[in-house]
């Protein structure tokens, strides 16, 4: 049986909203200087997923990080000029283009990280370390609750 409350709930979106919406502004505070914004991190992140090393479609970008084809279409070109991918017409089909990632968007991911590290390190901290390993297992479980009930 659960203990959750209409109030519970309320209050928890609410953090939820305001908390999101912090630590995006830091985030894209961190990778302005990388030249990227954290939707185009996030997408970077997700083309350099080791199961994705062969490539994957722009379609099948959109669709994993909900976000439209002509936004993941944009910076696609964007990580095309900066060296970071390539962008392969498909066999079959000359409008679905394969982005496949290139040893380089693995390294930024990596300079990235490392140079964010210390910032999120010390943001993170603001949690007890009894704590961190619960809120980590929570905040998989939501995502992945979220993932699998993704709304239309």
């Amino acid at each position: 049986m659960s203990n959750l409350t209409p109030p519970m709930v309320g209050q928890t979106a609410t953090w939820l909203s305001i908390v999101s919406q912090l630590f995006t502004t830091r985030m894209a505070s961190l990778l302005e200087p990388h030249g990227l914004t954290p939707a185009q991190f996030n997408l970077l992140n997700h083309i350099t997923r080791p199961d994705l090393q062969g490539g994957t479609r722009i379609s099948d970008i959109a669709a994993a990080v909900e976000v439209n084809q002509p936004a993941v279409t944009k910076a696609a070109a964007k990580f095309q000029n900066m060296g970071l991918i390539d962008l392969i017409e498909d066999k079959h089909d000359k409008r679905v283009r394969i982005v496949k990632p290139r040893p380089e968007a693995q390294m930024l991911i990596g300079q990235i990280r490392q140079s964010i590290g210390p910032d999120l390190f010390t943001a993170f901290s603001a949690i007890d370390d009894d704590e961190i390993e619960g809120f980590l297992r929570n905040l998989k479980k939501l995502g992945g609750w979220l993932s699998d009930n993704r709304r239309p």
